[in-house]
């Protein structure tokens, strides 16, 4: 196994929650799929990229929309809970390409979030995963603003120019809306 990593590091999934009492860890998966993880053994993990450690992947699976992972060397649920939080990491290079016209969430940070107009709102914080859809956190100039990534307020991402156009809501970024 790696003990050091050459490149820069691709977030690929974070590790949000424990399942069952074997040390098997719910994910948030960059990707989206489990193609992303296929033949994929070796990976690193941290809270980001300088503190990421070595590990290796004992297996993967999905349950519906879900994706659990198990690392070796993580038996049992109070051992995963070290890692609850944290993300797996690969090698730029080792990280696939996502289909056309699809993209990684880590992508979306530092993106741009302008109006059809061209008015610069802010840029991509963070983004979430709930239950109905991911949740956009925008820094702008008054503060972070949470933007739902719902078809009707993003009207086009592009990763190449780091440019996400919206129609938010009337007020969601003038601070009217609480």
């Amino acid at each position: 196994m790696k003990t050091e990593h050459t490149g820069a590091l691709r977030a690929i999934a974070k590790i949000t929650t424990l399942f069952g009492v074997r040390g098997e860890m719910k994910l948030f998966s960059y990707a989206r799929t489990a193609d992303e993880f296929e033949g994929l053994r070796e990976v690193f993990c941290g809270a980001d990229e300088r503190g990421a450690r070595p590990c290796r992947i004992a297996s993967v699976r999905t349950r519906g929309n879900d994706m659990y992972v198990s690392l070796e060397g993580v038996p049992d649920r109070t051992a995963a809970e070290a890692y609850r939080g944290l993300f797996l990491f690969v090698e730029e290079e080792r990280r696939k390409a996502p289909p056309k016209a699809k993209f990684y969430v880590d992508d979306l940070i530092g993106c741009s979030v302008r109006t059809e107009d061209g008015t610069v709102l802010g840029a991509v914080r963070s983004v979430d995963a709930l239950p109905g859809q991911m949740l956009y956190t925008v820094r702008t100039a008054g503060g972070d603003v949470m933007l739902p990534a719902v078809p009707e307020f993003v009207l086009s991402v592009n990763v190449e120019t780091k440019v996400i156009v919206v129609r938010p809501p009337e007020g969601l970024f003038d601070g009217e809306m609480l």
